[in-house]
């Protein structure tokens, strides 16, 4: 199920600021910064103030866990417009904070977002606005996901960010001088210090992701206990598919699936539920470290 994102361009009826006041008086940056972004699905735009939310602020029971544990004080004043805050991360001297105007239910337990940003604030000042592009009316098939959550890079250089549950990561920021950017994401993804590299197998079928995956010497490792009768990981690993550890079966079918490498263990997580080993794409991974 699809929810409509309001585009927050300048030429439309704007929830954001952007850069000129209500007297049509210009707004001085306070730097040379420049905003660039690579991807065409999505607006990266200079913006100077934050208004309310277009909706009064609900944050019912079942959509609870997508409001951010901690906030940063700038989190608070975005909260104290209305919006619900999902994600505080910093980049340099930047901070970058995601947030939504609220929440429709759906599958497996996922709440959709209405009306997600990521807003990018240069100390307590917002320099910038991030955002899905999306036609007026009902939102179609075609439109580009809502933006989720972004979360640090494990060296430091930028920022991940993800889409709309099942949070399948669209690019990256990234910053270089007085410039900020919104790029694709890295053709690999370094962890444990950068001992463990893992090629971008976001978005790829778990049959193309782990042909990837044998290319950086990850191998395939056998769960302790084999799949269940009746779990499609079970299908699976009697399809040559051995290291697929458990599926969901029901909702978006998310199923689990493990690799070992020189630096530790790779947790992989598909979505589809589907037989067809193509059909199971990667939405997210993490690298379980070996002890130090």
């Amino acid at each position: 199920m699809r929810v409509l994102v309001l585009p927050l361009a300048c030429a439309s009826i704007s929830l954001i600021g952007c850069d000129k006041r209500s007297d049509d008086s210009t707004v001085a940056p306070s730097s040379q910064l420049r905003i660039e972004s690579e991807l065409k699905e999505y607006s990266f735009t200079s913006v100077h103030r934050l208004q309310r939310s277009p909706e009064k602020p609900e944050r019912p029971e079942y959509c609870s866990q997508y409001r951010a544990e901690k906030l940063s004080p700038l989190a608070f004043s975005v909260e104290k417009l209305g919006w619900i805050v999902t994600s505080v991360a910093p980049l340099a001297r930047f901070q970058a904070v995601t947030f939504v105007s609220g929440f429709n239910p759906g599958t497996s337990g996922l709440c959709l977002a209405r009306n997600a940003n990521i807003a990018v604030f240069d100390g307590n000042e917002l320099v910038a606005l991030a955002y899905a592009k999306s036609k007026l009316g009902p939102a179609l098939e075609s439109d580009p996901a809502p933006l989720g959550v972004v979360e640090p890079l494990e060296d430091g250089m930028g920022l991940l960010i993800r889409t709309d549950p099942p949070g399948i990561p669209v690019g990256e920021f990234h910053v270089a001088g007085e410039k900020l950017r919104l790029t694709a994401r890295a053709m690999t993804h370094a962890n444990c210090r950068g001992s463990a590299i893992v090629p971008d197998i976001y978005g790829k079928g778990i049959d193309t992701a782990r042909r990837m995956l044998f290319t950086q010497d990850w191998k395939p490792e056998r769960p302790a206990e084999g799949p269940e009768v009746g779990d499609m990981a079970r299908e699976m690993s009697e399809k040559g598919l051995i290291e697929a550890e458990m599926c969901s079966g029901t909702g978006v079918g998310y199923c689990s699936w493990n690799y070992r490498g020189k630096a530790g263990v790779l947790h992989v997580v598909t979505v589809g539920g589907d037989s067809a080993p193509s059909a199971n794409t990667v939405s997210n991974f993490n690298v379980e470290c070996n002890a130090e």
